[in-house]
């Protein structure tokens, strides 16, 4: 094969294909370590905290009550406490181990489609340094762990339905759809919108039609002791589903979702949504730069749009563009991919239709998919232009390594961290602290080691009236000389903002003090404001 001939980014050997997986996963895991505690610990890791003391018992019924994603983390989150203590790195080591895997476990699919050594490269590249998964591979929870059982599925299930011959011993040729059993069953068990890849296993035995008539009786096993892992689940999913429950979850339109997923995997945490930064451009005081005599600034709302145009085009080209002879990426290697991207997100949409359920880290287990889709969009762009196949892999690389230096730098969670050690230095120690919404209290106490007296923020979203906001506010300050307020995500709770309100109005605002998503108050009670008795419980950490 001449050098003009050779396909673009394609590795010459299977030396250096081992050479630079080894590379990549070094990179993955240098990423994902790198700054592991810089940022605060936010609500859902202290509940991983929370839920890995639970008993054997609480965690098991856990899965037959509403709200609960699933145990198997929490169950592997408490002997990995007991060894390493509750430290932010060492709570969020696991997941980064987890979040390193998945750049070797998507060339391993690779081979498993059996696509070129290239498209293997440039998903590796990508699963090691995408913002978003690097973001869920430094946090404590599941999602990690997540990735990599739904990844060692798909490959499972295609190895069970594809990669065996038909003459291999029984035990070779039973052992992968046993794989795939356990494998899948430990996912519904992470968390319990993973059974929705279920309709994906399905495209995929439409589409190897012809396996599946050779190996029907393995798959029909499979599909079949899947059902009974699923039961615990079904038996309040269903109820919820037919009634409407209500989530707390907002509902979003189809559209909304899939931009949101494309937002995240394109561009990971940092960038602003265009309407956002167009808001702020048109706030701006003062003298901004100027590009050939307009405001450079103006440029931002259209600069954070290459990210997703550049992915929409490749995710386009993966489907549409027609591979050049010789290139073995045909349908049959598309479609399935096609398939695992867009029905998860597509269900979660028909679900929410019932019961609001929507969130961009639930369905992160299409990621692989996704990216292993836009691999195959570069190549078969190389093919026909290597020019453009270089500068769209450049674009990439560069976004992705800006969004992990962006969200290395720039605090996101809300900073209870530094919220405990400013309360923790004051000259006297907070006596009273209500905390808005009150469920922070367990991220609070994480950082702050002191006793106080707690107050739980008051309820309002239920349309609550100020009279009645008054009445509370009064007993809650009873026998209180000042009062802490801490407030947080204070929109799910008190929407109107009462109970801040309220202080203002009958209390004399000392200081205060704002960290990234959390804001301190510091209230003096004015005479008179005192009528009946505390309702406070004493707290020590």
């Amino acid at each position: 094969m001449t050098p003009e001939s050779f396909p673009p980014f394609e590795l010459k050997s299977a030396k250096a294909t081992r050479w630079t997986l080894l590379a990549i996963t070094w990179v993955a895991f240098l990423l994902r370590v790198i700054n592991l505690a810089s940022q605060s610990l936010w609500r859902d890791e202290v509940d991983a905290i929370r839920f890995s003391s639970w008993s054997l018992y609480e965690l098991i019924t856990g899965l037959f009550r509403v709200g609960h994603n699933g145990p198997l983390f929490f169950l592997l989150l408490r002997p990995w406490r007991n060894l390493t203590g509750d430290s932010e790195f060492a709570l969020r080591y696991p997941s980064a181990l987890l979040g390193v895997l998945a750049a070797p476990l998507g060339m391993a699919l690779v081979r498993q489609l059996g696509l070129r050594r290239s498209v293997g490269l440039l998903l590796g590249v990508m699963l090691a340094t995408s913002p978003y998964l690097t973001w869920y591979g430094q946090e404590a929870k599941m999602y990690a762990l997540l990735l990599v059982l739904v990844t060692c599925a798909f490959i499972a299930y295609l190895k069970a339905l594809t990669g065996v011959s038909l003459s291999a011993p029984f035990g070779q040729k039973w052992g992968w759809w046993l794989i795939f059993v356990v494998v899948t069953t430990l996912s519904y068990y992470t968390h319990i919108l993973s059974p929705l890849m279920l309709p994906v296993y399905g495209v995929t035995t439409l589409v190897y039609y012809r396996y599946w008539r050779q190996r029907w009786r393995g798959w029909l096993v499979s599909m079949a002791a899947l059902t009974l892992p699923y039961l615990p689940l079904a038996l309040w999913q269903l109820p919820l589903l037919r009634d409407g429950f209500k989530s707390g979850h907002p509902f979003y339109p189809l559209r909304e979702e899939i931009f949101s997923l494309l937002w995240f995997y394109s561009s990971g945490w940092i960038p602003l949504a265009p309407a956002d930064l167009l808001l702020a451009v048109i706030a701006e005081q003062g003298n901004p730069p100027q590009l050939f005599g307009v405001g450079i600034d103006f440029l931002q709302p259209f600069v954070s749009l290459i990210p997703p145009i550049l992915f929409v085009f490749l995710f386009l080209c993966s489907l549409f563009l027609k591979p050049r002879a010789g290139n073995n990426i045909n349908l049959a290697r598309r479609l399935p991919l096609a398939a695992w991207t867009l029905l998860p997100p597509f269900v979660v949409y028909l679900i929410s239709l019932r019961v609001s359920v929507f969130e961009d880290r639930y369905l992160i287990y299409i990621a692989p998919a996704f990216y292993l889709l836009i691999a195959i969009g570069l190549v078969l762009v190389g093919q026909y232009s290597r020019r453009l196949a270089g500068l769209c892999l450049g674009l990439i690389l560069v976004i992705n390594l800006m969004g992990l230096w962006q969200q290395q730098r720039r605090p996101i969670k809300a900073d209870f961290r530094g919220t405990a050690a400013y309360l923790l230095a004051q000259a006297i120690p907070p006596a009273a602290i209500m905390v808005q919404i009150p469920y922070l209290q367990y991220t609070l106490d994480y950082y702050y080691h002191a006793d106080y007296t707690r107050l739980e923020g008051l309820w309002t979203n239920d349309g609550k009236a100020e009279t009645g906001v008054g009445a509370d506010m009064t007993a809650l300050t009873a026998d209180l000389s000042d009062l802490w307020l801490v407030v947080s995500e204070e929109d799910l709770w008190d929407k109107r903002h009462l109970t801040r309100a309220w202080l203002n109005k009958n209390a004399a605002l000392v200081n205060e003090a704002h960290f990234m998503r959390v804001d301190v108050y510091h209230y003096q009670l004015r005479p008179g404001a005192i009528e009946t008795q505390s309702s406070g419980t004493k707290v020590s950490p």
